[in-house]
């Protein structure tokens, strides 16, 4: 199905609640087993973790973040193929300050990232 949907602004049609309908299903599908996922709603802007039901209200409610086509953050693989013409940053390494506060606070919000600074 085309993602279109995501574009049209009467959130009532029928097409944008196919779409809905479809994106949860997708969700599910991908993430089988979680009771919350991300929000692509364009208040929740896939920072927030929302019940499944909850995910479908908010984006009736406020809309899907346009932009969100490819649904990466909801298990969707990118086409590497199709952005091969993108610039490569896989070696940069950050400028990071180690003594900086913010950089502990970042480590405990996101556990699973690289700790590596030097």
């Amino acid at each position: 199905m085309s993602r279109r949907w995501i574009q049209n602004p009467n959130r009532c049609a029928d097409e944008y609640l196919d779409g809905i309908e479809d994106f949860i299903e997708f969700a599910r599908r991908h993430n089988p087993g979680a009771t919350r996922i991300r929000c692509p709603c364009r208040r929740c802007n896939n920072t927030l973790f929302e019940s499944i039901e909850t995910v479908g209200f908010h984006l009736v409610r406020n809309g899907m973040i346009e932009t969100y086509i490819i649904w990466n953050l909801h298990g969707e693989q990118v086409d590497h193929a199709s952005s091969s013409n993108a610039p490569r940053v896989d070696n940069v390494e950050p400028i990071v300050d180690p003594n900086d506060q913010v950089m502990g606070i970042i480590q405990d919000a996101f556990p699973f990232a690289s700790t590596n600074i030097n």
